[in-house]
């Protein structure tokens, strides 16, 4: 319009129409400018684009490889926190490891590290490295997670399992050289561990266990050679263990051999009670226990002859 306005003012009307026909070319001459430096930055955007999505890929990679390298250095990781984990298809477990049972409760037998493996269809491979993802039961939905060590193939790291299948973690298994060190395992089913198994090569060494959801300790036990040897207890639930229990390793079985009370929640021993083939042959007090039974009416009956001893301050 500008074009025409100064050819009309200069030439007429022949003048305002080559004013019109040289600003339209003015206009497109422009409009091209415009839109092709336009399509040159929605260009540059992308690019940008593309090279951020890479870099993010690369870190996602290296924290991975970092995870899984402090897992293999350390030997007894921290347990992750509770997480939505892949659903994919998975393969069929690879072990199973014999039962121990301690004061009614089963220890978690899933072990992919021990026993023969079993030839089971296998399904898609995880889309992770250094992950295996199986179904044990196989009822479609992922329950085993097992993680390799990327510097030793086939060196498991850590192990994942739902045992009860309700989609969640209840079960962390932890290796050191390929060897068990470590299971925690959550019965309550609240997202958190409140058992944990010692092993020393795949044998159960210790169980420790917080019966009471207090964060505590509230249940020891001790194994020789796989075998129960010792149980320590908080009986009352105060967060003091009180009750000793002590089992002859020798024998099949559980065999008591003596079983030491604290009754009065001080730390000392106040009932010592002795047994000879499962049976009671002796019993001994202190004087606080003597007195504390006394009160309680509780003192042994004449069957069992109580032996009043001397402890200090007693």
């Amino acid at each position: 319009m500008e074009g025409v306005g100064m050819g009309g003012m200069i030439g007429g009307p022949y003048g305002a129409g080559g004013g019109l026909v040289i600003g339209l070319l003015t206009g497109l001459f422009t409009a091209d400018a415009h839109y092709a430096q336009l399509n040159a930055q929605i260009q540059s955007e992308q690019a940008k684009d593309r090279e951020l999505e890479s870099q993010i890929e690369q870190e996602m990679e290296r924290q991975r490889n970092l995870e899984a390298q402090l897992g293999k250095d350390s030997g007894n990781p921290v347990p992750p926190k509770e997480r939505e984990l892949p659903k994919s298809d998975q393969r069929p477990t690879q072990t199973t490891q014999k039962e121990t049972t301690v004061a009614g409760k089963k220890e978690p037998t899933s072990l992919a590290s021990l026993g023969k493996k079993e030839s089971l269809p296998a399904s898609p491979s995880s889309p992770f490295k250094n992950v295996e993802i199986r179904d044990v039961n196989g009822d479609g939905v992922p329950d085993l997670w097992i993680y390799y060590n990327p510097l030793k193939p086939g060196e498991i790291v850590r192990q994942e399992e739902d045992t009860n299948g309700d989609g969640r973690v209840d079960t962390w298994s932890y290796f050191n050289d390929g060897k068990l060190v470590r299971r925690e395992t959550d019965t309550k089913g609240n997202g958190r561990p409140d058992t944990v198994y010692y092993y020393d090569n795949d044998k159960i060494a210790r169980e420790e266990r917080d019966e009471n959801g207090t964060g505590q300790v509230s249940f020891r036990a001790f194994y020789q050679n796989g075998r129960l040897a010792k149980i320590e207890k908080d009986s009352h639930g105060d967060g003091k263990i009180d009750l000793w229990i002590y089992y002859d390793t020798t024998k099949e079985g559980e065999v008591v051999l003596k079983e030491e009370r604290d009754l009065n929640g001080d730390g000392m021993v106040d009932v010592w009670s002795y047994y000879e083939e499962g049976r009671l042959v002796r019993r001994d007090l202190s004087a606080v226990g003597l007195d504390l039974l006394s009160k309680q009416d509780q003192v042994p009956s004449s069957s069992v002859e109580p032996k009043k001893i001397s402890t200090p301050g007693s």
